[in-house]
């Protein structure tokens, strides 16, 4: 198969230079020199000014559901510039506010029940308790026999046990009323509301989804690379574009493993937010901290990375050789690494002080002539 496909392309070559000297005897024109831009290949200073993506979230986010079910009585209202209005996104609420209720007809009537069955209980046992009275008295005189005396002692704990358990569903019925309201757990915002007055809500069904804003935290994915050089109490600066400001933030916790889709290693800055000025969903940058220098690598413009020719899942780049007036584009295999902003690391394939082409690098071919331009 090789050898015919290279008896065609010997043939497409001889018919070329048929063609050609059959148009007059002039020679074919060679391809113009492709204006490319190129870049030194360096190693990287440092991850001082590198910087990662990251989101703000929340420190503490609680799901609040209903522990009973029932029809959505009513839903918390606050008050706003246009009059009084439902909780919503975004309202914060004091720790134990009633953020929603169902209806609690079904369990007064239960807890109604329970309390006459409680009454009719403690009243058996009062009985049974005069009964056994009076019969170890009249078993003291000899007036009855040991088996009344044992009968009414058995009727007695037999009431006991009968008021205690009529105890306990009351006890029961009133935690379940109690249930039928959801509060605040403690001071936060309504991230979420799932809930509307006149639905059907089951046990386990979530009202609102409230967060403790006070404090945040910006998540982000670190290379492995990057662990060995970050400690759980070191600061870490937050750029957020939204706010136009840079704060300093505290790692506070570094996952033990990476992201199966993403290889990366979540890592959490805390920062203060008591003028709540972050809001959960802000897109901050992080810059690692001074003097934490990068793994020994090249770093190379996202813009000079082609596909592999010979391999569609590996990369290259074209490296310019030869002079300025005589400048050769050579394909050459690199081994990536991690991404930082615009960069990328190389690994290996390549040397400092070579140029790569950063611009243009998908217009050129092995061996092609190009021309730098600045």
């Amino acid at each position: 198969m090789a050898k015919r496909v290279g008896r065609v392309l010997a043939s497409l070559v001889a018919m070329g230079l048929g063609v050609g000297c059959s148009g007059g005897g002039e020679e074919a024109r060679p391809k113009a020199p492709t204006p490319v831009r190129v870049r030194v290949v360096a190693e990287p200073a440092g991850t001082a000014g590198a910087r990662y993506s990251g989101t703000i979230e929340p420190a503490i986010k609680v799901d609040l559901a209903f522990k009973v079910g029932g029809y959505v009585r009513d839903v918390a209202d606050v008050s706003g510039a246009g009059g009084t209005r439902k909780v919503q996104e975004g309202d914060f609420v004091k720790k134990g506010t009633v953020l929603t209720v169902v209806s609690e007809s079904d369990y007064q009537q239960r807890i109604s029940a329970a309390r006459a069955a409680l009454a009719e209980a403690v009243a058996s046992q009062r009985q049974a308790q005069l009964d056994l009275d009076r019969s170890t008295a009249l078993k003291a005189s000899d007036v009855v026999a040991q088996a009344e005396l044992d009968n009414s002692s058995a009727r007695r704990d037999v009431a006991v046990a009968r008021s205690q358990a009529a105890r306990a569903n009351l006890n029961e019925a009133e935690l379940s009323l109690a249930d039928c309201t959801v509060r605040a757990p403690f001071d936060g915002v309504v991230i979420r509301r799932h809930v509307e007055v006149g639905a059907l809500a089951s046990p386990g069904t979530v009202a609102f989804t409230v967060a403790d804003t006070s404090t945040v935290k910006v998540v982000f994915g670190a290379p492995d690379t990057l662990l060995d050089r970050l400690r759980i109490g070191d600061q870490i600066a937050v750029r957020l574009e939204a706010l136009g400001k840079e704060l300093i933030g505290s790692i506070s916790r570094i996952s033990p493993s990476a992201d199966t889709r993403s290889r990366t290693f979540n890592v959490e800055a805390t920062l203060a937010n008591a003028e709540d000025q972050l809001k959960v969903g802000m897109v901050a940058s992080l810059r690692i901290p001074e003097g934490a220098p990068l793994a020994t690598a090249l770093a190379l413009p996202l813009t000079a990375v082609v596909r592999a020719p010979d391999d569609p899942r590996g990369f290259a780049v074209f490296v310019v050789e030869g002079s300025q007036a005589a400048s050769i584009a050579r394909v050459r295999t690199v081994k990536l690494g991690d991404v930082i902003g615009n960069a990328v690391q190389v690994h290996a394939g390549l040397r400092p002080g070579e140029r790569v082409i950063e611009t243009g690098a998908t217009l050129v071919a092995d061996g092609e002539p190009v021309r730098v331009v600045r």
